[in-house]
């Protein structure tokens, strides 16, 4: 899928994640749709949307663009209330920060700060994104590099 696509969903992303729907809200509207995903291969999908295939990144774009047409999207979302326990769900928060930093500071120093994040908690008595923990563990896409 051409650069300036795959730049227009992540802003869109970006923004829906932000005052739309949370991370949970979405991996359920995903699910509703047919489109399965655990939460690592959907953080993955979000923050680098360049790191899935061409026909992923076409439809999970299409999807994405069109949300507003989407009854399951609608049925979903929750306008990101701050009172809304998913707000604060912590692979939330933490796809928020990333996406922030991929915005300031790049692709490749996003994955860097991510890997080094998810070895900490790997590592912590308690942690946060056991979910997430293999997120570097599969292959990506041919255009990505980790």
């Amino acid at each position: 899928m051409n650069t300036q696509l795959v730049n227009l969903q992540f802003s869109d992303t970006y923004l829906m994640v932000n005052f739309e729907i949370t991370f949970q809200e979405i991996q359920s509207w995903l699910s509703m749709a047919g489109h399965n995903m655990d939460d690592a291969s959907l953080f993955r999908a979000l923050l680098f949307p360049e790191s899935l295939d061409s026909d992923q990144q076409t439809e999970l774009c299409w999807i994405i663009l069109h949300r507003y047409e989407d009854v399951f999207f609608q049925t979903n979302r929750n306008w990101t209330d701050p009172e809304h326990p998913a707000t604060m769900n912590c692979v939330h928060q933490l796809l928020l920060r990333m996406m922030n930093s991929r915005t300031l500071n790049g692709e490749d120093n996003t994955k860097l700060d991510l890997y080094l994040l998810l070895q900490e908690d790997r590592q912590a008595d308690t942690p946060l994104y056991p979910t997430l923990h293999h997120l570097f563990d599969v292959k990506w896409g041919s255009s990505a590099s980790a």
